[in-house]
């Protein structure tokens, strides 16, 4: 059934590498302290007063129990990640779409803070409507009935919606008085500073990173910071039209369209969004690969070749029942398993090898969700920062509920200063859901 659908195929595979790529970089030792206050926080920065009240619960849960927090995050992530790849049976398959909607939903709300979308400075380029978002509508699509795999009709809606989100993020691109027209604005005392685009790239850039990929953004922020007007109407120019081109839904415009539109995203994703995982803060590759993923899917459904119609049966070909067995004549009577206890034998006996995986992904997604949940219902006050470093350990064994680390806490020195010094060393971080978001703490700035 799977070749018959290689669109879901291509989105199940991908999104599981995914998601399987977050759970590790959620594994990073500075994530129990440094993600509330250095990714949530911030991007919740210029949104509505509701919206950072929303946030605002969700950092204290995640403060009052930041071990456990970021623990049960790694394994629900790579939870969802390895049943997505491991498991092929629609039936599954759709099941774990709907945890993985799930799952993206509580982080778009409350570590995305909806995906900055309602703060100010939102770009498509930098990751609105949120990298999270996109692996929410790809679940919902694995949570579709095969059958509307084998229809192109989906395929085609598919790369509709994703052309309305371009027309859209062009609008919002080109609107006056945001700032993405000018290069440089006005700052204090005449000097002019870099726009809301250059300053985004140029944060990127002082991220912890390889020195090509640093002097790679470095000159592109220049760039952009003198040719802004330049810049700006040429991403205009691109979004619209390859909204325009998906919108039409016809088969000889969308191959051209979709193919440069994955280039166009592959670009913004080293130049502007630099990989989105460095800085040690890094929670996902940022939103361009979940939407070249879709793109992808959506073509290749669009542009496959409809379901042959089944041919009914005719009712006379029944076929015959099985000759009953002769009777057992003199002897012992042998013992005969009950109907339950011959099928969970015959599962356990040929249980495939993407069948054991499916079932400990679901065991790894419950051991993250249990002490998270369990967090969120009892919510105590903030760790100091040096005891909870000297708790984690960025090792999945770890992961264990109310470990005992006091022993450990030893190793942070007098008042925890060794550990908060390594702490504000790797302060750097730019979340993954628009321009607002941003924002670069550094260890002068803390």
């Amino acid at each position: 059934m799977a070749g018959r659908a290689p669109g879901r195929r291509v989105l199940r595979v991908g999104f599981g590498v995914l998601w399987i790529i977050d759970g590790l970089l959620q594994a990073q030792p500075s994530m129990p302290t440094g993600l509330p206050s250095q990714v949530i926080t911030p991007a919740a920065a210029g949104s509505p007063g509701w919206v950072q009240h929303v946030v605002t619960f969700g950092t204290q849960t995640w403060a009052g129990n930041p071990v456990e927090a970021a623990a049960g995050a790694v394994w629900v992530q790579l939870g969802i990640g390895i049943w997505l790849v491991s498991v092929s049976s629609p039936r599954w398959s759709r099941l774990a779409g709907l945890v993985s909607v799930g799952w993206g939903l509580v982080v778009w709300v409350f570590g995305e803070a909806f995906g900055g979308i309602l703060g100010p400075g939102a770009s498509w380029l930098t990751g609105a409507p949120g990298a999270v978002l996109f692996y929410c509508a790809a679940g919902a699509l694995l949570a579709l009935p095969l059958s509307f795999w084998r229809d192109p009709q989906l395929g085609r809606r598919i790369l509709q919606a994703e052309g309305a989100l371009l027309v859209a993020a062009a609008v919002l691109q080109a609107w006056p008085g945001r700032g993405f027209w000018q290069g440089t604005l006005p700052g204090h005392a005449g000097v002019r500073v870099p726009g809301p685009l250059a300053s985004a790239i140029g944060s990127m850039a002082q991220m912890s990173q390889p020195a090509a990929l640093h002097d790679l953004d470095s000159r592109f922020a220049a760039v952009v910071a003198m040719h802004g007007f330049a810049v700006n109407l040429i991403v205009v120019v691109m979004l619209a039209a390859a909204g325009a081109g998906l919108l039409t839904g016809r088969r000889a415009v969308i191959r051209p369209v979709v193919g440069a539109t994955i280039g166009f995203c592959l670009a913004d994703w080293v130049l502007v969004q630099d990989f989105g995982v460095f800085g040690g803060l890094g929670t996902d590759p940022n939103s361009m690969l979940p939407q070249s993923l879709i793109l992808a899917a959506g073509l290749m459904a669009a542009t496959a070749s409809s379901a042959p119609v089944p041919v009914p049966v005719p009712e006379g070909a029944v076929a015959p029942p099985p000759a009953a067995l002769p009777p057992q004549r003199g002897g012992l009577t042998a013992l005969q398993p009950g109907p339950a206890a011959r099928r969970l034998g015959l599962a356990f006996g040929t249980a495939s090898a993407s069948a054991v995986l499916a079932v400990w992904a679901i065991v790894m997604l419950l051991m993250g969700a249990t002490p998270m949940a369990i967090a969120a219902a009892h919510r105590g006050a903030p760790r100091p920062a040096a005891a909870v470093s000297a708790c984690y350990k960025p090792m999945l064994a770890r992961a264990v509920p109310k470990a005992d680390c006091h022993a450990s806490a030893e190793l942070a020195g007098p008042g925890g200063t060794g550990l908060a010094r390594s702490s504000a060393a790797s302060a750097h971080r730019v979340t993954s859901a628009a321009p607002g978001e941003v924002t670069m703490a550094s260890p002068s700035s803390s």
